[in-house]
């Protein structure tokens, strides 16, 4: 809950479970979304009464690429596909050597990949035809949320830009792509712009966190949480990129026109009928930490938690103890596939270079450094459409780690700013939806208070050295990882624990 000037006068939040199996299925439970995002609103109301402050709007953002499909009465027939479920990539691989196909990317920005929402519901057709004659409409976890709230059917712009399915220059679903999906326009949300505005229905839902009493409040669709995050931050230049590093990871700029890519290594979304956004997503952030931290430190994790303290904070304590470029060894971040740059769902992750002389600290630090290689490649096939930035502004998690923006910035060999506010999705939801109302803004989020981190010079003549040779061998590497990942997949063997 923020003011008009951008501060946080409270927060609250819900974890989400995300559900992974080895075969590649990546699932949420929507009614548990739907219940939490309830119980969110509930305490935001109350203590928006205890502040004595009158709500005046309410915007809504959320990760992108999400399916569902939905009976006649707007109810799930599915679990919630997340943009991480692999389970479409033989779907997909066999879209993009289809003659219908070629041309869709000029068309809909979206790289052929199975998290976007034509690959899952060609795979839903193909793998469950019996479960895909029965859905009447598909939508992603945003739209589900705010019919169930507010009985209002529809997708924003920019949501509808990440599917696949929809031609952001004519800005309407698109034909061909439907005729692949084997779907109709009828089955998906209409459109609106991410700035629309909508009022309250009362449903059983909106009735039992006492919405009734909120009616006049204006709710703006919002934007997907990518292009929020930019708004966010403050980054809403051409010469500005937007890093964030939460779970996944993502580099995106703003451009006031649609940027598509020869290589189709990048997105092209829009964040508003006159906004597009280009970039590319990366799968390998945070949870890459999170799997380093159970596998190789959970002594050491036990101790923080048993100490109060966080354990991935304990984690990156550890990796500063290993020097820049982490005695020449190397990680590929790949341990759950790849979108950009390389859009390969079988892609899987390695060290590179181990000799016995390396310890632990050794892996750590080298795990972060790939993060950060591979967010590089994704910086250069950004720079090459859009020019070099000028900076790099930081959000996510991460940027309270003043190690971690140091090593990006020596990494990238670009300042990196890291603004007063992080948690840039929320508000940038908010941003949009004052300028929606026509509220004058009075914030700045690239004010006084932000950090900046300048290139060290030693450390970036180590990081080129090894971009270089990371750069050289992930070719190879790409064109064996689909047959190393269809061993695994023959020859697994459920795991006890």
């Amino acid at each position: 809950m923020y003011d008009a000037v951008g501060q946080c006068r409270a927060q609250t939040s819900q974890k989400c479970f995300l559900r992974q199996t080895a075969a590649g299925a990546a699932t949420e439970d929507p009614m548990k979304i739907l219940n939490s995002t309830k119980k969110v609103l509930q305490k935001l109301l109350q203590k928006a009464d205890e502040l004595h402050l009158k709500p005046i709007s309410l915007s809504f953002s959320s990760a992108n690429q999400s399916l569902l499909a939905l009976n006649d009465q707007f109810q799930p027939l599915t679990a919630l596909l997340t943009w991480a479920d692999t389970r479409p990539a033989q779907v997909t691989a066999a879209l993009q050597v289809d003659p219908q196909a070629q041309n869709l990317y000029q068309h809909t920005g979206t790289p052929l990949h199975p998290m976007s929402l034509l690959g899952k519901i060609c795979w839903l057709r193909q793998e469950h035809l019996q479960l895909f004659e029965q859905a009447r409409y598909f939508c992603g976890i945003k739209e589900f949320v705010i019919y169930q709230l507010f009985a209002a059917w529809q997708m924003d712009i920019s949501t509808a830009s990440c599917t696949g399915l929809f031609d952001i220059r004519r800005q309407c679903w698109d034909p061909t792509a439907l005729k692949l999906a084997g779907i109709t326009e009828q089955q998906l949300p209409p459109i609106v712009d991410s700035q629309s505005i909508f009022h309250s229905h009362p449903t059983s839902w909106t009735k039992s966190i006492n919405w009734q009493l909120q009616l006049d409040i204006s709710i703006i669709q919002g934007p997907f949480d990518g292009a929020a995050a930019n708004l966010g931050v403050g980054a809403n230049r051409s010469s500005d990129l937007a890093l964030t590093i939460g779970t996944s990871a993502a580099i995106r700029t703003i451009s006031n026109r649609p940027v598509f890519d020869p290589q189709q290594s990048l997105f092209c979304y829009a964040v508003t009928k006159n906004q597009w956004l280009l970039g590319g997503p990366v799968n390998s952030g945070g949870i890459i930490l999170q799997w380093l931290l159970e596998k190789f430190f959970s002594t050491e994790a036990a101790a923080a938690k048993q100490a109060g303290r966080d354990p991935i904070e304990q984690l990156l304590n550890i990796i500063q103890t290993a020097p820049a470029g982490s005695n020449g060894l190397l990680f590929f971040p790949y341990l759950t596939g790849e979108r950009a740059p390389l859009w390969n769902p079988a892609a899987r992750g390695c060290f590179y270079g181990l000799n016995p002389t390396h310890a632990k600290n050794d892996l750590a630090r080298a795990v972060i450094e790939g993060i950060g290689y591979n967010l590089r490649l994704v910086l250069q096939a950004v720079s090459q459409l859009n020019g070099r930035p000028q900076r790099i502004i930081a959000a996510g998690g991460f940027a309270r780690s003043e190690f971690w923006c140091q090593l990006l910035a020596d990494i990238f060999n670009l300042p990196i700013i890291v603004p007063r506010q992080i948690e840039a999705s929320c508000l940038g939801a908010i941003i949009l939806s004052l300028q929606a109302l026509n509220i004058q803004l009075d914030l700045n989020p690239l004010q006084s208070k932000s950090r900046s981190y300048q290139p060290n010079p030693q450390n970036v003549q180590i990081y080129q050295e090894l971009f270089a040779i990371y750069t050289d061998l992930l070719p190879a590497l790409d064109q064996n990882f689909a047959a190393l990942t269809a061993f695994q997949l023959k020859h697994q063997t459920p795991r006890k624990d």
